[in-house]
C-alpha cells in the first residue's frame, strides 16, 4: 500500500479539469491523466498500472485542516511558508506562473544559476553548429520567464538603476 497527501484542496484549476494533461505544444495534443486532486479521488484507490492500493488519507482536508493540524501537534514546516509561499516546489517551476519572478527575487543566486546553466547550453549548441534564436544566457531566461519585453526596450528596472541625474 502506498499513502500520499493528494488532497482536493491542493489546486483550484485541477479540479475543474478533472485531469492532468501531460505537456504537450498545443492543447489538442495533450495526453490526459488522472489527476492527483480531482475530485473522483477516493481514500483508497486501486492502481491498475502499478497494482498497488494507494491510501489518499487527508484528501478531503482543507488548507486550513492542514495548518491547524501543523499548529496543534507544534510541528516544523517550511520557512518557506513563513514568507508568503502558498506551495513549495522547485524554484523557478515554469508550473508556478508569475510566481517564479518572486522565488528569483527571494533567492537571486538560483537565477544566476539558471543564466549560468542556459549559457552553458548555448555553448554546447553552437558546438554542434546549431544556430539559436538567443545570444546568451540571459536572453534564455527571459524567454523561460516568458518575458514579453523587445530587445533594447529600457524597462523599468534599468530606469530605477539609473538613479537622479
Amino acid at each position: 500500500m502506498v499513502s500520499t497527501g493528494v488532497r482536493w484542496d491542493e489546486s483550484t484549476k485541477r479540479p475543474k479539469r478533472g485531469q492532468l494533461e501531460a505537456a504537450a505544444p498545443k492543447v489538442e495534443n495533450r495526453i490526459t491523466l488522472m489527476n492527483d486532486n480531482d475530485d473522483k479521488r477516493l481514500v483508497i484507490e486501486r492502481c491498475a498500472i502499478r497494482g498497488r492500493v494507494v491510501s489518499n488519507p487527508i484528501i478531503d482536508w482543507t488548507h486550513k485542516d492542514i495548518w491547524d493540524y501543523i499548529r496543534t501537534n507544534d510541528m516544523s514546516y517550511n520557512p518557506l511558508y513563513d514568507m508568503g509561499y502558498k506551495r513549495v516546489g522547485c524554484v523557478g517551476c515554469p508550473m508556478a506562473g508569475k510566481n517564479r519572478y518572486k522565488e528569483f527575487a527571494d533567492f537571486p543566486k538560483y537565477k544566476a544559476a539558471y543564466i549560468r546553466a542556459f549559457d552553458k547550453m548555448l555553448v554546447a549548441i553552437h558546438a554542434a553548429g546549431k544556430p539559436t534564436k538567443w545570444k546568451n544566457g540571459e536572453d534564455v531566461f527571459r524567454w523561460w520567464m516568458e518575458d514579453k519585453n523587445v530587445e533594447g526596450q529600457l524597462c523599468l528596472a534599468d530606469f530605477m538603476d539609473m538613479g537622479p541625474d
